[in-house]
């Protein structure tokens, strides 16, 4: 791995985050320094073109910012006069970016291989990174810094930083030569490298419906599958319709619960599928799934609709929430045992055994209750499968964080056997 350290000899960083100019960006993009080794290249007279190994998103390693001096200053009159500002008003304020203390060195980590002596020159070369007063060294190392944070590429990461895509270098070369301006740059979402078991199921695909009740989960999931395999392809994937024995999509029920005031109405109906789906199979799940527009239960029509991608979604349809790491987990719809227990058997032994089964590690605990810990909840009774069997509500440790999404039971593509992460046994939901 290329490991670039940076070093702010100066102790402090000052760059405006580009979509919130009033805020310092920390850590630094990786299209920052992208931008200055390209601009440190040419200042020495040499081919820029190597960089292009660096044209994707790195590994970062930094510390944590410490509010510094920075903000706000007042040009001067006799500069404003000169018309220089386009301003006719001395005493304006100029914003500046507030600075950031930066103490800690960071790294930017790629896998990627340049030429220690090309690449020596070029780094020295770069002097500052953000603003001219952020005074930096740059230097290649073989470990990382041990300091509080890192961030790696994760396609469910909530961080997203700007990084140089392939092409990159093109472009600004093409933007140097014309009056244009830089076009906008790739967001990469990032996240602490995760140090919890994976879970089996990948991306949440959601609509919100206009009605619903979460006890009909199992009825809903139904009718939502039913809906997107008639807009499918008469040949369509086994992701969709689950006949064959192969990892196949889940069709949920996302309540608002797990807050203080929760009530359990139905925030999405969701399509859920298997971490590793083949492209084309999740290209064709997305555009059946966002054909549908309503969906008959119980002889009532449920109109649907894509979440406004200019608004906010609820926190309940996101992936993320259904998906943080956590060592203990409870029911948000309850698990429908794969089988009945047989003499000596348990229902807590029954729980851990289909945790192993469904693709996760043996838990350490299962505690089942009629009742869910989650605010919001019904009652498990409440709840109706397709089948006969027994179901319940629970609560399941791991002994290490467990990330979700997490699905249980005999029922689990239809919408029960939901769980959502705690923040421990006696805590609330994330």
């Amino acid at each position: 791995m290329l490991l670039i350290q940076v070093e702010f000899l100066r102790g402090t960083f000052a760059a405006s985050e580009p979509t919130a100019t009033q805020s310092t960006e920390w850590p630094p993009a990786p299209a920052r320094l992208f931008s200055a080794l390209v601009a440190g290249a040419y200042s020495i007279g040499v081919d820029p073109a190597p960089l292009t190994a660096l044209e994707t998103a790195p590994q970062i390693w930094f510390g944590d910012a410490l509010p510094a001096a920075g903000g706000t200053a007042f040009a001067p009159a006799a500069y404003l006069a000169k018309g220089k500002t386009g301003w006719s008003r001395p005493g304006r304020p100029l914003h500046r970016p507030q600075m950031v203390g930066a103490s800690d060195p960071l790294c930017y980590g790629w896998d990627a291989d340049l030429d220690p002596e090309w690449l020596r020159p070029v780094l020295d070369a770069v002097t500052y990174l953000g603003r001219a007063e952020s005074v930096a060294r740059l230097s290649m190392v073989s470990q990382p810094p041990a300091v509080a944070n890192h961030l790696a590429p994760d396609a469910y990461g909530e961080e997203l930083l700007r990084v140089p895509e392939p092409g990159w270098l093109g472009l600004l070369q093409a933007a140097y030569l014309s009056p244009s301006r830089v076009p906008p740059l790739a967001l990469a979402p990032y996240a602490a490298p995760r140090r919890a078991s994976p879970s089996p199921w990948g991306e949440l695909l959601v609509l919100r419906p206009n009605g619903g009740d979460v006890r009909h989960a199992v009825a809903l999931g139904d009718a939502l599958r039913r809906a997107a395999m008639s807009r499918a392809p008469e040949q369509m994937s086994p992701v969709l319709h689950g006949h064959d024995k192969v990892p196949h999509a889940a069709w949920l029920t996302l309540p608002d619960v797990g807050h203080q005031h929760a009530q359990g109405r139905v925030l999405g109906l969701g399509l859920l599928l298997p971490e590793g789906v083949a492209r084309a199979d999740r290209d064709e799940a997305a555009a059946a799934l966002g054909a549908v527009d309503h969906i008959s239960v119980g002889g009532s029509d449920i109109a649907l609709r894509h979440q406004p991608s200019h608004q906010p979604p609820p926190i309940g349809i996101e992936r993320r929430t259904w998906a943080r790491a956590s060592t203990t987990w409870a029911t948000a719809t309850p698990i429908v045992l794969d089988r009945h227990p047989k003499r000596g058997q348990t229902v807590e032994g029954l729980i851990a055994d289909a945790c192993e089964r469904w693709g996760y590690p043996r838990p350490t605990a299962v505690d089942v209750s009629p009742f869910s810990p989650l605010r919001g909840v019904p009652v498990a009774q409440a709840f109706r499968p397709r089948n006969r069997g027994r179901w319940t509500h629970a609560v399941i440790e791991w002994s290490k964080p467990q990330s979700g999404p997490v699905l249980l039971g005999r029922e689990q593509h239809f919408g029960l056997g939901l769980l959502r992460p705690m923040t421990s046994r006696s805590g609330g939901a994330r």
